[in-house]
């Protein structure tokens, strides 16, 4: 079973989770030891996931949570990362990073897109076959999780497929530079922004670069909850 079917069962499992409270409180019941709730997680899903995800599951269960709700979500981020893991194991994370920073900003970008993906009148799958058709030379990792932002309980569908580049940026053990700029800019202009943001955060760094007319004539940066400003 590859990682990509591994992070599709760990999802179906965070779809139950999500849909029957009770469930999710009894595996994440502080009041049970952490082999209680794994021996409940083995009866429940055991035959229904492989190995791989099973793992998963029960290495989210062994977990402390205070809030169920939580448990649901920290299974999910599990699953994205299980996702993630295999493009990398691939070679293929940073095409996946890509993908997914240009259908983010395709759909940040265009209310109408957002409006779509945000409304009760589409179903899901209705809604998939939007983003499906954004993603047709996609890799399958980047369709995987994109789908899921699109099942997404709490954020948006851009907001969803953000925080699962900083999980991949946390991967690759770099930092995320969103940059915000009136033109595009060359490579050797994204080569030298790149080098002094490395020297400046002291690690390896990932542009994420989107293009507005109204920073006219300078660059807007931010990594993390840092900002930065300056002309290009």
């Amino acid at each position: 079973m590859t990682a990509l079917d591994a992070a599709g069962e760990i999802f179906a499992v965070t779809d139950v989770l999500v849909d029957q409270p009770m469930l999710r409180r009894s595996l994440s019941d502080p009041s049970a030891g952490p082999e209680q709730r794994v021996e409940l997680a083995r009866t429940l899903f055991g035959s229904r996931v492989g190995p791989h995800a099973l793992e998963t599951i029960e290495r989210v269960v062994r977990d402390s949570w205070t809030d169920p709700r939580h448990f649901a979500r920290g299974v999910e981020r599990e699953g994205v990362v299980v996702a993630l893991k295999g493009a990398a194991g691939e070679g293929s994370l940073k095409r996946v990073t890509d993908e997914l920073h240009t259908v983010s900003r395709a759909v940040a970008g265009s209310a109408d897109l957002t409006a779509l993906l945000r409304s009760a009148v589409y179903d899901l799958e209705a809604k998939r076959g939007l983003v499906g058709g954004l993603l047709e030379a996609g890799h399958p990792v980047t369709k995987l999780l994109a789908e899921r932002a699109i099942a997404g309980h709490r954020r948006t569908f851009s907001q969803t497929l953000d925080s699962y580049l900083e999980f991949a940026a946390d991967l690759a053990e770099v930092a995320v530079a969103k940059v915000t700029v009136a033109h595009p800019l060359d490579e050797a202009r994204l080569e030298r922004l790149r080098a002094a943001l490395t020297a400046r955060v002291g690690r390896p760094v990932s542009l994420q670069v989107d293009v507005d007319p109204a920073v006219i004539g300078g660059i807007n940066v931010s990594i993390g909850h840092d900002v930065y400003e300056s002309t290009v």
